[in-house]
């Protein structure tokens, strides 16, 4: 990704500050205070999310602001943090490559997602060796009056040990935002399925069962409605495996996260029936 020269991000920065003032830091820094870290060391810090209105580009720039929390005050979570505010990043749209980086992911995808035990750390991304062996979550916040999902920022929560899952922090961030004027929306993955030529996309969250992912799929392959029909995924070895249950379906949605995939792929094929 190509970086910005100082003097933008200086101005980005300023911006940035100002936007904050009162109404997203107060909330914010309310929100960090009551974060129960469970006794275990971890970083807070929020990406603020800048547009340009007069640009006619669909996404923003995100900056990280001055508000973090680090309660053990972590000398490598803080390097983190340093690594972090030496980077200038670029314009994040729609199509924009972002790599590993859960937070410019977020920001295109929407969803809540987190680098847990499962994902694989890739040596050729730079974001991916930044993190290194730590876990994350990020969590897209939106502005609640808004009826189009204003996007707000960024919170990202990094810990020194990477964890089964942050569902439990993601239900927490959650619950402190009720009733703040900010919002988030969920955990998940976005799905890509391709059917006779066609390709579809829709956002599944980690919870889903395997109904959820068929409605969706009918829902937007309206042919499909009346007919029996099987859906699979590509897993982790290249293997194709039907998706016929709830539990094979998680079994994907951790595939994806050990792959560190931006997306899951599937495809649906009709079952022929035999007379």
């Amino acid at each position: 990704m190509e970086a910005m020269n100082s003097d933008n991000h200086f101005n980005i920065m300023l911006v940035i500050v100002c936007q904050l003032v009162p109404e997203i830091e107060s909330v914010l820094r309310e929100m960090f205070g009551k974060f129960n870290f469970r006794e275990e060391s971890g970083l807070l810090q929020f990406w603020a999310c800048r547009t340009d209105p007069d640009s006619e580009e669909i996404g923003c720039n995100l900056v990280l602001t001055h508000l973090t929390c680090n309660p053990t005050q972590d000398l490598g979570l803080e390097d983190y943090r340093k690594r972090c505010l030496e980077k200038q990043y670029p314009f994040i749209g729609i199509e924009t490559c972002v790599g590993n980086w859960l937070a410019g992911r977020a920001v295109q995808t929407g969803i809540a997602d987190h680098r847990t035990i499962h994902h694989v750390v890739d040596q050729d991304d730079q974001h991916s060796v930044d993190v290194g062996a730590r876990g994350q979550l990020v969590l897209p916040v939106f502005f609640d009056d808004s009826a189009e999902n204003k996007l707000a920022g960024v919170i990202e929560y990094v810990t020194n040990v990477r964890k089964e899952s942050y569902v439990e922090d993601f239900e927490q961030f959650h619950n402190l935002l009720k009733d703040k004027g900010l919002k988030s929306t969920y955990m998940g993955k976005t799905i890509k399925v391709v059917y006779d030529g066609d390709m579809i996309k829709f956002r599944l969250p980690l919870s889903a069962k395997f109904t959820d992912m068929l409605r969706e799929v009918t829902k937007r392959f309206t042919g499909l409605e009346n007919t029996k029909f099987r859906v699979e995924y590509v897993d982790k070895n290249g293997v194709c495996l039907p998706i016929s249950s709830d539990e094979v379906l998680q079994i994907c949605m951790k595939d994806s996260s050990l792959k560190g995939a931006n997306f899951i792929k599937m495809h649906v094929y009709l079952e022929h029936i035999v007379f």
